[in-house]
């Protein structure tokens, strides 16, 4: 399964947060494993909203996730922590690039 990809950013301002996400920050599931870091921040639609997180995994593969924002659950730091078991993380669409 994947999804469109939208315009990728370095960082960006997640409301839900209340702060910013930018590239490179790591990413840690419920359980306190790091699962990777972030790749890019997703806009897209009309309005070009913040839809997505960029998902580069460790060990590093190909394959990039896309994190819904109704995954993310807290900045901690440097952090970013998920609503999610690393089985989640693994079943969400992957990031097609344009051609």
């Amino acid at each position: 399964m994947t999804t469109p990809p939208g315009r990728l950013l370095v960082c960006g301002w997640v409301d839900s947060m209340g702060g910013e996400v930018a590239r490179g920050m790591p990413v840690l599931v419920q359980d306190g494993s790091m699962v990777g870091a972030v790749a890019a921040i997703v806009q897209s639609g009309p309005t070009q909203a913040i839809s997505h997180i960029l998902l580069g995994q460790v060990p590093p593969t190909a394959v990039y996730r896309l994190i819904p924002l109704n995954l993310l659950d807290r900045l901690d730091g440097e952090c970013l922590w998920l609503r999610a078991t690393r089985q989640q993380i693994a079943m969400l669409p992957a990031h097609q690039p344009d051609c």
